[in-house]
């Protein structure tokens, strides 16, 4: 029996456009199905692009050519390519980022300090420092934590709020990550994600770009050669350069990197590029380019031109983080996500690692509720991790 999946918009600030919230009795279901002919061709140019032996070159294979680690060295380098990393080291020249820091604000056991980094000319990129109060004896793990469509996001995970409506609502998802990590012994850094932050956004002007600032963010980097990807990666490296190099007493070999949503899709890339990312956790964002019938599941701003034709799907880029912990993490009541078609995904992931000779560094797990951060499910598999 054909069944329709009616689509519902997503008003969730535009990580996922356009969702479904599966039950029980429709996981084998298509997440939605197009109708004829666009369904066909839809399957057609994404399966192409997709297949394992299709046009992919790049994606995952075991019999890839000098094996395991050379395939990982040439996907980290188009990636790098594809995501106008490349372009943006040419153009940046022989900038060195600035930080600026303001004086600290005592919590509860930690400080939180405002700081701002100019990450290429003319780009400063604003930031929360947590720090613990208490004293160590040894070196502290760092935690950097990237928000998603949030205009408010870096105030929300650090724990600054507007109003108590605001720190309730918070609390209630979860969402004080930074807060969650500082308390738990790291050094945790927040920063405002391009695009998605209100303070670092480009203005959609007259609505030309559907009145959304991260879309106007893409159609710009677009016509530059870059990527809003890729802007994004830049400024978490360069933010993680200057903490590893300025900021006293941490741990090099004990990097967190996580985030949900928009975040989550951010955690995937960076930590597919930069091995000093020594855990990755993906909230609620970790999946395949698209669904089995072709439905884009991630938001357009998060577009990487030709990444699917080189290097197979965002499951071939996650697997790039292998042999180091990777935790992706889902709710089951996420209604922007496809429950098989998630599992699939993981499967391939699972694939990747027992490749690397690393099958239990990556987990999949499920929260029990929607789209936010599952902190029972995360910190112990940080924890354990670090170890």
């Amino acid at each position: 029996m054909k069944t329709v999946i009616r689509s519902r918009v997503a008003t969730l600030a535009c990580l996922w456009l356009v969702g479904s919230a599966l039950g029980q009795d429709d996981l084998q279901r298509p997440f939605v199905e197009f109708p004829d002919p666009v369904a066909g061709y839809l399957k057609r140019i994404h399966s192409s692009a997709a297949a394992p032996a299709g046009a992919a070159a790049l994606a995952f294979r075991s019999n890839y050519p000098g094996g395991f680690t050379a395939w990982q060295r040439d996907a980290r380098k188009k990636l790098s390519d594809l995501l106008g990393l490349d372009r943006m080291r040419q153009e940046s020249g022989d900038h060195q980022p600035s930080v600026r820091l303001e004086s600290p604000i005592k919590e509860e056991g930690y400080q939180r300090q405002r700081g701002a980094i100019e990450t290429e000319s003319g780009v400063t990129i604003p930031f929360w420092l947590l720090t613990p109060l208490h004293k160590s004896t040894s070196l502290r793990p760092l935690a950097i934590c990237a928000h998603g469509h949030d205009s408010d996001g870096w105030n929300t995970y650090a724990g600054d709020y507007r109003d108590d409506e605001h720190r309730n609502s918070t609390r209630v998802k979860d969402g004080d990550v930074g807060v969650q990590a500082v308390k738990r012994g790291f050094v945790t850094l927040v920063p405002a994600t391009r695009g998605l932050a209100a303070s670092v956004s480009i203005p959609d002007l007259k609505g030309r770009h559907g009145r959304r600032d991260c879309r106007a963010q893409l159609i710009h980097c677009l016509l530059a050669g870059r990527t809003a990807v890729g802007e994004r990666v830049w400024d978490v490296q360069r933010i993680l350069d200057w903490a590893l190099s300025k900021i006293p007493g941490i741990d090099p070999t004990k990097v967190v990197l996580l985030g949900n949503s928009g975040g989550g899709v951010l955690t995937v890339y960076v930590a597919a590029l930069d091995e000093r990312v020594s855990v990755a956790v993906p909230s609620c964002s970790f999946t395949s380019y698209t669904s089995d019938t072709g439905f884009v599941f991630h938001c357009d701003c998060c577009l990487v031109p030709r990444a699917q034709v080189e290097l197979g799907d965002m499951t071939d880029i996650g697997g790039l983080t292998a042999p180091r912990p990777l935790l992706a993490v889902h709710g089951r009541k996420d209604g922007l996500h496809s429950f098989p078609d998630v599992e699939a995904a993981m499967t391939h992931v699972r694939l990747i690692y027992e490749a690397a000779g690393a099958p239990n560094h990556f987990r999949h797990a499920w929260g029990a509720s929607g789209h936010k951060f599952y902190p029972d499910i995360m910190w112990p598999f940080i924890q354990s991790a670090l170890k």
